[in-house]
C-alpha cells in the first residue's frame, strides 16, 4: 500500500498518475550547479569604465557626497552624526533609524521590523536561498536581469518565464493571462509554483502594469500559494505625475519587495538596498542567511542612506527631472533617425528596449554593431539579445535584436549628439545582417 499511496494522494487532489510521474521525474533530474557566467556584468566589466559616451546605463546620474550633503544642510543632527561616525561593525538587520526611514517609503502596515537591509544584488540571493530548493518551480518576468533566474537555476529549481509580448513594430507589454498559463502548465504536471518573481517598472523594457493588473498578479500568487517577490528598484520613476504601483509587500502576506538607493535615489555607490515583507518567518530566515554573506552593512553607506531618505522627496524630484529631460532628448534622436530603431515610449524608469530595424538580423549582428560603435566612437549601447540571453530561434526576433538604451544621465543629450554624428558613417546608420562566411562556417 505504501507504494501506491503517492498515486492515491495525487488522484485525490485531482492530479493524474502521469502528471505525478512527470513531477517526480523532474525533481529527480534537478541538480545543484554553479551559476553560469553573468553575461551582462561581464559586458560592462569590459566597457563600462572605458566608454566615453554611455547610452545604456540603468541608473540616474549619481550624486557626489558633497552634492548629497547640500540637500541635507538643514539636518544638523544628521550631519553631526556623519562627521562623528564610528567605522565599526553595524547592526546586522540594519541601522535602526535607517529601518524607520525605509518603512516610511511604504504605506501603513510596514514596520521597521519588516525590513532587512542588504546590498541590492544580495537581496536577490537571500530571497532565492530562503525560498527555493531542488525541484521547486519559479516563474520570472522575461527578459530579466540574469541573477533573478540564474540563482534559482543553480539551486536546482525549474524556472519558467512570464514573457513580454510584442517587440519590433509592436509595443512591448506583459499580459497577465500569460502568467496564468504558466501557473496552469506547472499544475497540470503535478507541480506547484514556489515563487513568482516580478520586476515592475521593468528592466530592460521600461514596461509596467496597471494597479488592477498587479492586483491580478497578487490573486494568482495567493491562489497557488506562491511567494511573490517584487523587484521594485525603479518604483518612483513613473512619468508625468503617475502614481507608483503599490509595493508587493503592502498587498500580499507572502509578498517581498526588493528596493534600494541605486536607481531612484541616484546613489548606486552606496551599495545599499533592502527586503521588506510582512512575513516574519521570511525576514528571520533571510537574516540568518545574511550571516553568511555581508553579515552587516557599511557604516558610511548606512548613514549617507539615512540622510538621503530624510530628503527623499527632493532626491526623487531630481531623478525624475533628469529622466524626463533624457527622455525628451532620446525621442528627438529617434525621430531624427526613423529607419534605425523600432521605438515605443516606455511606461516608467530611465531605460527602454527598442530593436533595430532590418531584415534577417540576429543577436550576433547587434553585438557586432555595438562593439564597432563603442570601439570607434566611444558610444556604448547594450546588446540585449546577448546580455539578456535572448537566443530563441538562433538569436532572431525583436527581443533578440533589441538594445537597452539608458536616458537617466545628465550627459544623455551630449552623448546622443555623438551618436548622431556617428550616423554619418554608413556602418552605423543601420544595423545590417552579416552572413556567416562559407569558408569558415561563421562564428
Amino acid at each position: 500500500m505504501s507504494l501506491l499511496s503517492p498515486a492515491l494522494l495525487a488522484f485525490a487532489a485531482g492530479v493524474t498518475f502521469a502528471s505525478l510521474v512527470a513531477h517526480l521525474r523532474r525533481k529527480r533530474l534537478a541538480r545543484v550547479r554553479s551559476p553560469r557566467v553573468f553575461k551582462l556584468e561581464r559586458f560592462f566589466a569590459k566597457y563600462e569604465f572605458n566608454a566615453k559616451h554611455q547610452l545604456c546605463n540603468s541608473d540616474v546620474s549619481a550624486l557626489s557626497v558633497k552634492e548629497l550633503l547640500k540637500f541635507c544642510v538643514g539636518d544638523t543632527a544628521g550631519i553631526r552624526a556623519w562627521e562623528d561616525l564610528s567605522l565599526g561593525y553595524t547592526e546586522s538587520q540594519g541601522h535602526p533609524e535607517l529601518l524607520v526611514e525605509i518603512a516610511k517609503t511604504y504605506d501603513a502596515g510596514i514596520e521597521p521590523s519588516d525590513i532587512l537591509e542588504c546590498v541590492p544584488a544580495e537581496g536577490i540571493l537571500l530571497c532565492t536561498q530562503a525560498l527555493v530548493g531542488v525541484g521547486d518551480t519559479c516563474i520570472v518576468t522575461w527578459p530579466a536581469y540574469q541573477s533573478l533566474y540564474e540563482i534559482a537555476c543553480s539551486r536546482g529549481a525549474e524556472v519558467r518565464f512570464w514573457r513580454a509580448r510584442g517587440g519590433g513594430p509592436q509595443r512591448l507589454r506583459f499580459d497577465v493571462r500569460d502568467l496564468v498559463a504558466e501557473v496552469q502548465a506547472v499544475q497540470r504536471t503535478g507541480g506547484a509554483v514556489k515563487m513568482i518573481l516580478i520586476n515592475f517598472p521593468h528592466n530592460p523594457t521600461g514596461c509596467s502594469l496597471s494597479p488592477a493588473e498587479l492586483e491580478q498578479v497578487v490573486r494568482i500568487a495567493r491562489g497557488c500559494g506562491a511567494y511573490l517577490i517584487g523587484d521594485e528598484m525603479y518604483r518612483g520613476l513613473e512619468y508625468e505625475g503617475n502614481r507608483p504601483l503599490p509595493a508587493v509587500c503592502e498587498l500580499y502576506e507572502k509578498g517581498v519587495s526588493l528596493s534600494g538607493m541605486s536607481k531612484v535615489y541616484a546613489l548606486p555607490g552606496l551599495r545599499l538596498g533592502w527586503l521588506a515583507s510582512r512575513d516574519p518567518s521570511f525576514i528571520a530566515e533571510a537574516c540568518k542567511l545574511k550571516d553568511y554573506t555581508t553579515i552587516c552593512g557599511s557604516a558610511p553607506s548606512e548613514l549617507l542612506a539615512l540622510l538621503a531618505l530624510r530628503q527623499r522627496k527632493a532626491l526623487l524630484a531630481r531623478s525624475q527631472r533628469i529622466v524626463a529631460n533624457g527622455l525628451v532628448a532620446l525621442e528627438a534622436f529617434v525621430a531624427n533617425h526613423p529607419g534605425l530603431l523600432h521605438y515605443h515610449r516606455p511606461d516608467a524608469g530611465p531605460i527602454c528596449y527598442p530593436s533595430f530595424q532590418g531584415e534577417g538580423l540576429t543577436s550576433t549582428d547587434v553585438l557586432r554593431y555595438v562593439e564597432a560603435l563603442v570601439e570607434e566612437t566611444g558610444v556604448l549601447l547594450l546588446p540585449g539579445g546577448v546580455c539578456y540571453e535572448i537566443e530563441d530561434g538562433n538569436g532572431r526576433g525583436a527581443l533578440a535584436t533589441g538594445v537597452r538604451l539608458g536616458f537617466g544621465r545628465l550627459d544623455c543629450a551630449s552623448n546622443l549628439a555623438v551618436y548622431d554624428a556617428a550616423m554619418r558613417d554608413e556602418r552605423f546608420c543601420r544595423c545590417v545582417h552579416v552572413a556567416p562566411s562559407s569558408a569558415t562556417g561563421g562564428s
